[in-house]
């Protein structure tokens, strides 16, 4: 990636750039100013309206109004300008709760987690390209048969491929039989649970997660209702990604698993569906993230069939999208924090969309897209809000996602570190054969 690809510059050294490009790559630390866009800086403060975002090398250099720089910055022949006017510009987006190998793939749960490794990190390598198309440029992983995310991770780290930053776990940890069992590690008592999670950790795991109840996914075997770890099981869990400086989260549905979680110390809880009022408080009280991942939910039910899952699955979703719509609204009346996850099928844009329809303002989703999934990662210190020192992960969109939110998929600039991708010329590299 030392090559610098050809450019053209213009006027005030404005740069424009051939979509048949993949990237820009340099050789050399460049200057690059985002001028007079309406700055995001993804803490949910008031917009700059006019302002100028400058990178230098792969981090931020600083966030302003515009032409409250040093004159001679904008004249130096090094530094080079992009118009940003009728443009947004704003953090990187986090994708927190997306599986690499599953994402976009067609069939049952069974038929998909039955699919070779190989295969499984092709289609891995494809969606880590749309992703960075959406403008996410972070990726939790929350879960990948054979710990495919891992060898996402630390391809995407050595150049091997291209992608978003990724925060994996590994393999999830399920009882014996539980939810996803396929592509997890079965452990029963908090011995064992406790042994699965320093295996991973040993693997070199980000964060441990559990599987805490049943899910949606297999009809008459998987009742979403039903707890699957006991808090002695998951606190054991918890303990050890602890000692290890590594979060947590769970997958859970019913009030009674997401209870028992947050009193066993987890971090995070993942779906949420059947929480009640109690379990909605203690999320609260205690800080704990919540990933709704609605957008599951909507694309099964309206069009299940065109990803090719099963005739039973489309009335299930229905249901659980009505009762979940109505859960976030009452997660945003409770104070809930909450992060932006897909899950295996649906857009950003779609569950950003969804969550501004459950209650959330849009700020609050960009905030909750931003620096609340940078949170979740452990990583705000680095990324996930627009700070002078962080690293230039940064999306420029046309149009205003404060007003419409859709305006959010109309992403033309991407950078990750400071290095430039441009969505078009990521879409034209990807095959067209879907896995």
């Amino acid at each position: 990636m030392g090559q610098c690809l050809p450019f053209r510059l213009v006027v005030r050294r404005s740069i424009v750039f051939d979509p048949g490009y993949l990237i820009l790559s340099r050789s050399k630390a460049m200057t690059i100013v985002l001028q007079g866009g309406m700055v995001i800086d993804g803490r949910g403060s008031e917009p700059v309206r006019r302002g100028d975002v400058i990178i230098e090398g792969e981090r931020i250099k600083g966030v302003r109004e515009s032409q409250s720089w040093d004159k001679a910055l904008l004249d130096d022949p090094e530094t080079h300008v992009i118009d940003c006017t009728g443009k947004t510009v704003l953090p990187g987006m986090f994708n927190v709760h997306e599986h690499f190998d599953n994402r976009h793939g067609s069939g049952s749960f069974q038929e998909r987690a039955a699919q070779s490794i190989p295969w499984l990190v092709l289609r891995g390598a494809r969606n880590a390209l749309l992703d960075l198309t959406e403008g996410v440029t972070s990726v939790r992983d929350v879960g990948a048969k054979g710990g495919t995310n891992l060898i996402m991770r630390d391809a995407i780290n050595a150049g091997l491929i291209l992608g978003p930053r990724v925060t994996a776990c590994g393999s999830p940890i399920a009882m014996t039989g539980g939810h996803g069992w396929q592509i997890c590690i079965e452990a029963d008592g908090p011995d064992t649970v406790r042994r699965a999670a320093r295996q991973l950790l040993k693997e070199g795991a980000d964060f441990i997660k559990l599987m805490a109840s049943g899910g949606y996914v297999h009809a008459g075997q998987d009742q979403p209702w039903s707890p699957q770890f006991t808090i002695e099981e998951m606190r054991a869990g918890f303990e050890e990604a602890r000692k290890a400086g590594k979060k947590t989260t769970v997958h859970a549905h019913p009030a009674a698993a997401v209870i028992q979680a947050v009193e066993a110390g987890v971090d995070c809880i993942e779906h949420g569906i059947l929480m009640d009022d109690q379990a909605r408080g203690l999320l609260a009280e205690r800080q704990v993230f919540f990933v709704p991942t609605i957008a599951e939910l909507a694309v099964i039910a309206e069009r299940g069939a065109a990803f090719g899952r099963p005739a039973w699955m489309k009335e299930i979703y229905q249901k659980a999208l009505d009762r979940h719509l109505e859960n976030v609204r009452a997660c945003v009346e409770a104070g809930v924090r909450m992060a932006v996850g897909t899950d295996v099928i649906g857009k950003q844009v779609e569950e950003m969309s969804l969550m501004a329809e459950a209650g959330l303002n849009n700020m609050d989703v960009l905030v909750a897209a931003t620096k609340h999934g940078a949170e979740v990662c452990g990583v705000l210190h680095e990324r996930g809000t627009l700070e002078e020192g962080k690293l230039a992960d940064i999306i420029v969109v046309n149009g205003d996602p404060l007003v419409r939110m859709a305006h959010i998929t109309n992403v033309e600039f991407v950078f990750k570190g400071g290095t430039l991708h441009r969505p078009e010329a990521l879409r034209s590299a990807i095959g067209r054969v879907p896995l």
